[in-house]
């Protein structure tokens, strides 16, 4: 709906002592801290993978080396969308206005694509427990009891079998788990747990898991073994409270955002109407493929 004179009337009038709408500070980005961050130049971007080699087989004397080749894991698309936004001023409008609030519009337009970038930054992990959204490269969701092991034909979990809110014993479970994660060969990888997310409703609570010298509600004078073993990044863009994640750093684990075109924006007058009109627009994706260097639980 275009921007006219009567629908702003109090933008008009001289003299208001008026304070400016959206001059709230803004977050720093947070998805940029868990999620692998890349740009693209084509369509979509599509990842094929495969597994290494397996351990050394007995070889006898005189006998044929036992040859090997790698196992196809399959592929992910991702597939870039457009996401856009805009306003219309009418000439009248801005010829009129007193205080210039018509041009904060546009920078408030770059607020509303900050949110939506960190919005799809969330997106995988927000949705991460079922499969109707993101699937991995095994088609099963992020979080699962039963991603398989392509060269074992075994499975292995990264979530709890029981879901379980925050607390000591879940943490510590979750480590234990980021130490014996395999590869698709069976063989051990080193990928270390490095961020904990949780929502802003859990941060005192997890500080004193994680920050603490002493072990969190002991009194044996028992060392606490996690503290400083995770980084905590609060978002609220979580949409489950309850829920924590364990992240290996972004550029080690397979969550990825794709950048195809970032914010651009542009401005033209219309000569029918006489109004100017401004918009923004972006284009991303965002999904996974390998779910090695995650954990997560959504609470109880």
């Amino acid at each position: 709906m275009p921007i006219v004179r009567g629908q702003y009337a109090e933008f008009l009038a001289p003299g208001l002592n008026m304070r400016t709408f959206n001059r709230y500070r803004e977050r720093a980005e947070i998805y940029r801290m868990i999620v692998n961050v890349k740009d693209s130049n084509r369509a979509y971007e599509e990842d094929f993978a495969h597994s290494g080699f397996g351990p050394l087989a007995p070889k006898g004397e005189l006998e044929s080396t036992i040859l090997d080749e790698p196992i196809k894991l399959g592929g992910t698309r991702f597939v870039h969308k457009t996401y856009a936004l805009g306003f219309e001023i009418s000439e009248e409008m801005r010829e009129d206005d007193q205080y210039g609030l018509m041009g904060e519009l546009a920078g408030d337009l770059g607020k509303s694509s900050r949110f939506t970038a960190e919005l799809f930054g969330h997106d995988v992990i927000n949705n991460g427990f079922t499969a109707t959204k993101y699937v991995g490269r095994d088609g099963l969701s992020l979080f699962n009891l039963a991603h398989t092991v392509a060269g074992t034909g075994g499975t292995v979990g990264n979530r709890p079998t029981a879901d379980v809110d925050l607390s000591q014993a879940a943490l510590e479970a979750a480590w234990g788990a980021f130490q014996s994660q395999v590869d698709d060969r069976g063989m051990f990888i080193e990928m270390q747990p490095a961020v904990l997310l949780i929502h802003p409703d859990q941060v005192l609570f997890a500080r004193r898991l994680l920050e603490s010298s002493g072990y969190p509600g002991g009194n044996f004078n028992d060392i606490n073994p996690l503290m400083g073993a995770f980084r905590i990044v609060s978002s609220p863009y979580l949409t489950d409270r309850d829920a924590w994640y364990i992240l290996a750093a972004p550029n080690e684990h397979d969550i990825r955002f794709y950048w195809r075109r970032k914010p651009d924006t542009r401005t033209w007058d219309d000569p029918d109407s006489e109004g100017t009109i401004h918009k923004i627009s972006q284009r991303h994706s965002t999904g996974f493929g390998d779910w090695r260097g995650t954990y997560g639980s959504p609470g109880i």
